[in-house]
């Protein structure tokens, strides 16, 4: 079966050919919802659970942005080095930071993105690299409001995103500067 869907998401990635640009976008995600496994297509969303196994070493954020993209609202994670694995899902519980503290997000929606081996911070040279706000409102989104950090510890960077309802969203991954996108209204 895992032959199937790689030979699945190759052929998709050759028949989707090159756009010219720098950006190199998957053409497909896995979507890990309850034991099974399925492959979501980056053309349409979803509000189901969507994820990839973490990777090595830590990747380093160095931007969060969110902005009003074509028909979607787009979120935007960028890195130095690589994406990292990540679950994004919309969670209805409290979301608590790893020392115990309430995070207010102020839409009744939260769509959590989970991301494991990665950081703000480069424990190899004792510096920040996420300096940016760690609460984003963007300005010209439709369904995304607010996009705040959780928390940033032991290799796992959480963030919510915040909107009035729980919207169909897209995931996906861009190359150079490497970013993991989530495509919300998509």
């Amino acid at each position: 079966m895992r032959g199937l869907v790689i030979g699945v998401i190759l052929t998709m990635a050759a028949a989707c050919g090159g756009s010219g640009s720098n950006a190199t976008r998957t053409s497909a995600t896995t979507a890990r919802v309850g034991p099974s496994t399925s492959t979501v297509s980056s053309s349409g969303g979803s509000t189901s659970p969507v994820s990839i196994a973490p990777t090595q070493p830590t990747a380093h954020l160095v931007a969060v942005r969110a902005a009003r993209q074509g028909a979607t609202d787009r979120v935007v994670f960028e890195f130095t080095e690589r994406v990292p694995g990540y679950n994004v899902a919309y969670s209805s519980e409290p979301l608590v930071d790893t020392s115990g503290r309430r995070v207010t997000v102020t839409e009744p929606a939260v769509l959590v993105v989970r991301m494991e081996s990665a950081s703000g911070f480069n424990l190899d040279t004792g510096k920040p690299t996420y300096t940016g706000a760690k609460q984003v409102q963007p300005a010209d989104t439709q369904a995304v409001e607010q996009v705040a950090q959780v928390d940033d510890f032991e290799g796992v960077l959480r963030w919510a995103i915040g909107m009035h309802s729980q919207t169909a969203f897209r995931v996906s991954t861009l190359a150079s500067p490497p970013r993991l996108v989530i495509d919300v209204g998509a």
